[in-house]
């Protein structure tokens, strides 16, 4: 924030243009920090929601730029939100920052990154201030530098690191997750049997089945290398391995254009777990990686890192 951020006056509470919302059930604590975001420049609503689901209600509603959660709820945990949030890719890349009490708190913020972070109670309202601004611009420059790609839709490497990272660390620290890596091999055969434009086509359509195919809470990004990414979450390798393994029997070798060219589909995926395999998100990238370098030498559609 500038210098003068806790120096309000009803002219800048009038043009504010950025919106932060507290998702908390103690209203006093929302009360004050109404007052003091709201004097800084920055609208702030509240919500006190019962359920997890009520929150995406209030998202779609209020669109905010930040977004400040309590885990502890009325019945329910703000990680539930969170895990929602972070599989709906209207906000993969919301910041959010995670407000607690919990007496864990800095060990479950130690090694977080993207657009998160961990604040425990009670907190210094102007260092969360701070905090708030420094998230939004983040977020701001990682929307910029993970744009949506032109032809499939999907965000690209910098948004798959954050989400490995926050699924490892913030959403379910404590739950198995599986990650893959699937390269079409095909691709260059495609080009030339129909073009760019026929083969944006589909790469575009194959993400739709696979998408359709997998679990709704499945996130996919796509690599610096066009590789697609596939986060599974609760997921042992087995259990990514027999998703993968059927979606790909379900697509095919071929598929035919609307216009009845038909051109080859040729897989190759490399499958890897946490903690299985990985401690951390960037050991997880690393064995998917190589598992994917082994299915392409060896000329497999599928193999699970050892």
């Amino acid at each position: 924030m500038p210098e003068d951020h806790r120096l309000g006056s009803v002219a800048r509470r009038l043009a504010a243009t950025q919106r932060v919302m507290v998702v908390e059930d103690e209203h006093d604590i929302a009360d004050f920090l109404r007052a003091y975001f709201r004097a800084s420049g920055y609208d702030l609503v509240h919500i006190d929601p019962d359920t997890p689901l009520a929150v995406l209600e209030e998202l779609d509603a209020k669109d905010p730029d930040c977004v400040l959660l309590d885990l502890n709820l009325r019945g329910f945990s703000g990680a539930e939100v969170y895990k929602l949030l972070r599989t709906d890719p209207r906000y993969a890349l919301l910041p959010v920052i995670i407000v607690s009490a919990r007496p864990d708190a800095q060990a479950l913020v130690q090694g977080t990154g993207g657009v998160d972070a961990f604040v425990t109670k009670p907190f210094n309202v102007n260092t969360l201030a701070e905090l708030v601004v420094e998230r939004i611009t983040s977020a701001a420059k990682l929307r910029e530098a993970a744009g949506e790609d032109e032809v499939t839709g999907l965000l690209g490497h910098e948004y798959v690191e954050a989400r490995l990272l926050d699924e490892l660390t913030v959403a379910a620290p404590d739950s198995p997750a599986a990650f893959a890596l699937a390269r079409l091999c095909s691709q260059s055969e495609i080009t030339t049997l129909v073009g760019r434009d026929g083969s944006g086509y589909v790469a575009k359509e194959l993400i739709r089945r696979v998408r359709s195919l997998l679990p709704p809470d499945t996130a996919l990004g796509l690599t610096r290398s066009d590789e697609l990414a596939i986060l599974l979450p609760g997921a042992t390798a087995a259990d990514a391995a027999g998703l993968l393994t059927g979606a790909l029997d379900s697509i095919g070798t071929s598929m035919e254009l609307p216009g009845g060219a038909e051109v080859p589909v040729r897989f190759a995926v490399g499958v890897a777990a946490y903690p299985e395999h990985a401690a951390d998100a960037d050991g997880l990238y690393m064995a998917a990686d190589t598992a994917l370098t082994d299915a392409v030498d060896r000329g497999e559609p599928l193999v699970v890192s050892i």
